[in-house]
């Protein structure tokens, strides 16, 4: 922004009081107690900022998230008060087309469609590599037989050791996941 802005002041009180709702809705338990997180086991965290492989013990309660996760703010109480804004419109609305993305065609997308398609936006923080990670992951997790041929794709074509890994791991719990005759 070229503009000045004047900063919002700090809250200067503790208003979680005996609210647990964020402790109770992280997937991923990463709340260790009230107002202390284990980072390492947040969704954001491993879903933009860790480079290298998800641990498996986490993989599941990524459920469909793919990039990011604000599960914790969206139950706080606290931040329904300060939510209720019309939602963005013109240059700040969200673009079609990073809103609830296919997770079968990020897998896909190759170096230079990854850049094109998010060359201007914070996706690139994770980098191809990330979001393709992610996406198998939740592959993974989804029970849509449609899924099964783009993981197949990415698991004879995948260059990525990291990618790959995560593809295989997706087949493997996409397999235990099938009933048995």
């Amino acid at each position: 922004l070229d503009l000045e802005l004047a900063p919002d002041a700090p809250f200067a009180n503790e208003h979680c009081g005996s609210c647990s709702r964020c402790l109770d809705a992280c997937p991923t338990s990463a709340f260790v107690e009230p107002g202390v997180m284990d980072a390492r086991k947040c969704i954001s965290y491993l879903t933009i900022e860790l480079r290298g492989e998800i641990p498996s013990g986490l993989r599941e309660a990524m459920g469909e998230l793919v990039y990011g996760c604000d599960i914790c703010q969206d139950v706080c109480p606290w931040n329904v008060k300060f939510a209720a804004m019309p939602p963005a419109s013109g240059a700040l609305a969200p673009r079609p087309d990073r809103v609830a993305p296919d997770p079968r065609e990020l897998l896909a997308l190759d170096e230079p469609a990854f850049k094109k398609r998010f060359g201007t936006s914070a996706i690139t923080r994770t980098k191809r590599r990330g979001l393709a990670r992610n996406a198998a992951v939740v592959l993974g997790n989804r029970h849509d037989p449609d899924d099964l041929p783009a993981l197949e794709r990415a698991a004879r074509e995948e260059s990525d050791p990291l990618v790959r890994l995560h593809v295989l791991a997706a087949l493997v719990r996409r397999r235990e996941q099938q009933p048995t005759p």
